[in-house]
């Protein structure tokens, strides 16, 4: 088994040569970086499990080093180093997913425990999304079941479009579905047999972008040690799934309006053209024409991309396929967590159909699996579920009918909700969107948008290295 690979990264090479002797005695491959670019021309090309950065550096600082890495290796996980005036930053530095940070001056074995267990963390975390990958089929009519009319006619057309070579761009909220019904496409294709490629346009930095997307060739940029080959290619006769496209910049726009043209890329820092046989999906949860009038989005990559039109319902329109779905989810569940819950009691059922759910099927998906990890009997009760499904039913603001139209009502009632769970799990935000199953940048816009904001004035207290994980299960 090949050891585990760990970079170091601070501007002083004196605590680079030593923590690098430090970790290589333990049976790491270390390397180092002077400063924030330098580490990330190395990630871009090295998959590391860990990576030990100082927070104040010359040309890219920690945090910014850290949110790079969480677009480009969200699975690594980071450490800062930090002096006691800046602890601040390192705790701003965990609420945006760094794994842990120590004070200088250093204590070496605690700095050996904090890394050995963001190595044991990141480990389970690439285990347990394998396995759920793993018992997870990839069937639109077995994972995301329904009962809706809408639904129904949604599945006709992806069948009678899906053997086509027609571009695709489904539209519908975070959490629809809208990666699996992508896949579904690819699945029932001639392609099927060729790589399905996903590529979220908002996660990477577009400094990272067009290397991941179209490759680059040995010496385009500092740390180009080899030819790689991008995203593009290595979908060569497959599809490819572009993600959040309306988050794609300027720059990615125009190129990917070249290759829908003309059917070829080039890597970064060759001038060969390389042709490419990939059907493109596209994925949204904004309306693609108010970005174009808006000039965020160019209109000609818009009408190439809009051949077919697919958009998914949120799941607060579709309330008859909560039922099936949380069959679904109850015998995944049981089989990855080893449980045997053998239903859901008709009270449990009631409280689910009255949640506005605004994160859709992932957070269905994830209220059900915390209730299966919980549920102390044969059948999930309403106890089983978490606190912020059962409150809201019973606290939810209400108002005459003829007081506010609908938009408003379920404005005001997802208002509530994300309220009482950011006050439940105290403002961690990284906490609150697993829990709703969003991600986080779709809960800081939401918070953004109620003006939802943490009354609290004083940073929350240092996590111990002891500390439970923020993605184990929550009780």
């Amino acid at each position: 088994m090949p050891p585990d690979r760990l970079l170091i990264v601070d501007d002083d090479i004196l605590v680079c040569d030593s923590l690098r002797e430090l970790f290589t005695l333990e049976g790491f491959r270390v390397d180092t970086a002077l400063d924030g670019a330098e580490a990330l021309a190395r990630l871009k090309n090295d998959d590391y499990q860990v990576v030990l950065s100082d927070i104040q550096m010359p040309r890219l600082n920690g945090m910014e080093l850290l949110r790079e890495i969480k677009g480009l290796r969200p699975g690594t996980q980071v450490i800062f180093i930090t002096g006691h005036g800046n602890i601040d930053g390192a705790v701003e530095a965990i609420k945006l997913g760094a794994y842990d940070y120590i004070t200088k001056p250093i204590d070496d074995v605690r700095l050996r425990l904090t890394v050995q267990r963001a190595l044991e963390q990141q480990k389970l975390l690439v285990s347990y999304e394998s396995l759920k990958q793993r018992l997870k089929p990839w069937d639109l009519q077995d994972t995301l079941l329904f009962r809706d009319r809408r639904m129904e006619k949604l599945l006709e057309t992806v069948h009678a479009i899906a053997d086509t070579l027609a571009t695709v761009l489904i539209t519908g909220e975070s959490g629809t579905g809208k990666s699996l019904l992508a896949r579904y496409i690819h699945e029932h294709s001639t392609r099927r047999g060729r790589p399905f490629v996903k590529i979220s346009c908002g996660s990477l930095a577009e400094t990272l972008l067009e290397s991941e997307l179209f490759g680059h060739v040995r010496g385009a940029f500092t740390g180009a040690i080899r030819d790689k080959k991008g995203k593009f290619e290595a979908a060569h006769g497959g599809t490819v799934f572009l993600d959040d496209v309306n988050s794609a910049s300027p720059g990615l726009q125009v190129k990917l309006l070249r290759v829908l043209q003309e059917k070829v890329i080039e890597r970064v820092g060759g001038n060969s053209p390389i042709p490419t046989d990939v059907r493109i999906i596209t994925a949204t949860n904004t309306s693609l024409k108010d970005e174009v009038a808006a000039q965020n989005f160019r209109e000609d990559l818009y009408y190439r991309i809009n051949v077919v039109s697919l958009t998914l319902p949120p799941l607060r329109e579709r309330l008859a396929d909560i039922e099936p779905l949380v069959q679904h989810f109850l015998r995944q569940f049981n089989a990855l967590h080893r449980r045997k819950v053998k239903g859901l009691s008709r009270s449990a059922l009631q409280l689910l159909l009255r949640h506005s759910w605004p994160g859709n099927v992932r957070e269905l998906e994830n209220v059900i699996e915390q209730a299966v990890i919980l549920c102390p009997g044969d059948y999930l009760v309403p106890d089983s579920l978490p606190s912020y499904i059962k409150g809201a039913n019973l606290t939810a603001p209400s108002a005459p009918p003829g007081d506010l139209t609908l938009d408003e009502a379920l404005a005001q009632a997802e208002k509530h909700i994300l309220l009482e769970a950011l006050e439940r799990f105290k403002w961690n935000r990284q906490m609150t969107s697993r829990a709703l199953g969003v991600s986080r940048t779709t809960l800081f816009n939401k918070m953004r948008r109620f003006r939802l904001t943490d009354p609290r004035r004083q940073p929350p207290a240092p996590r111990p290295a002891s500390a439970i994980s923020q993605d184990a299960p929550l009780h």
